[in-house]
């Protein structure tokens, strides 16, 4: 369980060093630093041109420590990619795990901006659907108030929507979740797609299960903007909640 702001993001406020190409937000103090040595060290390089032959070099002995990097450049400046030599298809391109991505992202910016509302963010806290503490659930995100008490639980979810709206499961863990912290309200998250926010209402006990998207085609500004709406629409969820009996404290 990662409590609180990750040390690892640095402060967005923070004043870049120098040099407008390393001053985008939230890039940490310390890749700052580090980026800056490296444009020192390589102050003398000239920048390779697009469609003008890559400087030929020879391996020596001399340059040894160097071959792996060097070889590297070669393939990202040739727009190449590492080959398997099975088989008579190459296909070029890179696989990144989206889901973890979109998680990360949501779970951090949407952290944050809860936090700035006052209180604490956890990730992938832990907890356990029954008393005898067998079936193990980690939300993706929770929001404690500065008493401690788990206020808002959050999950991210890029999965593919069906036809008639989102995975009926999620619903189903989320409720899970509320159940266990004593929620009255639960927020899924989703990349969007062509399904409109939506809300449902469990029969009996009442739990409110709100389903929100955020456009990952906005400029990054707008997406941010898109995420402080979040937050605020969480937290005013929140400030009518009706808690049950079970307390349950972010430690």
């Amino acid at each position: 369980m990662r409590l609180g702001r990750h040390d690892s993001l640095g402060c967005p406020d923070d004043p870049p060093p120098g040099g407008s190409e390393l001053a985008p937000p939230r890039l940490p103090a310390e890749s700052r630093r580090r980026l800056q040595k490296l444009r020192r060290v390589m102050a003398d390089v000239t920048p390779a041109r697009r469609g003008r032959p890559l400087p030929a070099w020879r391996p020596t002995r001399l340059n040894t420590r160097y071959h792996d990097a060097i070889r590297l450049a070669e393939v990202v400046l040739a727009a190449q990619s590492f080959e398997h030599h099975a088989g008579e298809l190459r296909v070029t391109g890179f696989m990144f795990d989206m889901w973890r991505i979109f998680e990360d992202f949501v779970c951090t910016s949407l952290g944050e901006a809860l936090e700035r509302r006052g209180g604490r963010y956890a990730t992938q806290y832990s907890l356990h659907l029954d008393i005898a503490r067998a079936v193990r659930m980690r939300p993706d995100l929770v929001w404690a108030g500065t008493q401690g008490r788990v206020r808002a639980v959050v999950d991210a979810k890029y999965t593919a929507e069906r036809p008639q709206g989102f995975p009926d499961a999620d619903l189903h863990q989320m409720l899970a979740y509320c159940t266990v912290l004593g929620l009255a309200d639960g927020h899924l998250v989703y990349a969007k797609g062509n399904e409109t926010v939506r809300t449902h209402v469990v029969e009996a006990s009442g739990v409110t299960l709100h389903c929100h998207t955020l456009d990952l085609g906005l400029p990054p500004r707008q997406l941010l903007e898109q995420v402080e709406g979040l937050a605020t629409a969480t937290v005013s969820t929140v400030s009518s909640c009706r808690f049950r009996e079970r307390d349950r404290s972010a430690r």
